[in-house]
Parts: C-alpha cells; structure tokens; sequence
C-alpha cells in the first residue's frame, strides 16, 4: 500500500484539522500522538509537518532522536526542549515513542492520539496520564485509541464451502 493513501494517517489528520464527533479541531487544543515504533513515529511527524506546514511538530524519542520538524526539515533537539516549548505554548503537536510516557507533563495539551495500542494497559494509562493531570487547562481531556479491525468474508468462505 501507498504510504500517502495510508489510512491511519487519513484519520490522524482528519482529527486534527476537523475534530471528531463534533468537537473542535483537536490541533487548537494540542495534541499528543503516540506510537509504539520510532519509525512510525518519525514517519508520522515528517508527514504532518508537510502536510500541515504551518505548525512545528515535536518527535519526543529517546536515544538522542527527538526533533523539531517544520515544513518537512528535521533538526535534532533535546527532549528538554520540547518540554519547555510546550509548556510556553510554542508547539502544540507532539509525536511521541513511549519514552514519552513517562515522566512528562505536557497539560497544556488537551487531546491524545494512540496510534497503536500497547499490550501492556499500564502503558496505555502512563500516555494518558501525559496530559490527564494537575495543571491541565481544559475541562475535558479527548483521548483517540485507534485499533485494527480485521473484516473477515464469512460470506464468501461459507459460498465457497457450499459450491
């Protein structure tokens, strides 16, 4: 498959830019998006911040790979940066490993995207509690949990099974 028809991106941007189920953009809130998988990740940013070239996008990962990404450009930057971009209001998207799971607080952020989700239900409460804290200045935090659903042609397996 192409990866610029790829769904989950589809979605992810359509969350961000329209908002789901009637609420407001979920980028005039801020966002958080978490993927299990650097490369996802890293993709995901890069993408969006050519995709949306208007906003810097924070890639918060661990092992020296986190960055600022604007307009497709990658500069590399410390993982305390993001932190104080966010919390001064100055980045209002973030793409995070789950080395952004702990130990974080990004409260200025009122919506969270799992792009995939972690075997481990702790895990999945560690992202949120990201942004589900003291300090968070909106009344209700959005929480997205994107999952694979596998359609399987029951019909057609029990057609074939009868002819």
């Amino acid at each position: 498959m192409n990866q610029d028809e790829d769904p989950k991106y589809k979605l992810v941007y359509d969350i961000l830019t329209r908002g789901v189920n009637g609420t407001e953009k979920w980028l005039d809130r801020g966002c958080i998006i978490f993927s299990g998988y650097y490369d996802s990740a890293f993709w995901l940013a890069k993408k969006l911040s050519e995709d949306i070239p208007e906003y810097k996008i924070g890639l918060y990962a661990g092992s020296n790979k986190s960055a600022l990404i604007q307009n497709g450009r990658v500069q590399r930057i410390e993982r305390n940066e993001i932190k104080l971009l966010v919390k001064n209001n100055e980045l209002k998207l973030v793409v995070g490993t789950d080395a952004a799971s702990e130990g974080l607080n990004l409260q200025a952020l009122g919506s969270l995207i799992n792009l995939d989700l972690p075997w481990n239900p702790t895990r999945l409460e560690q992202r949120k509690g990201r942004i589900q804290r003291i300090g968070q200045k909106n009344p209700i935090v959005y929480v997205y949990n994107m999952r694979i659903v596998v359609r399987l042609r029951i019909m057609c397996m029990m057609r074939f099974l009868r002819d």
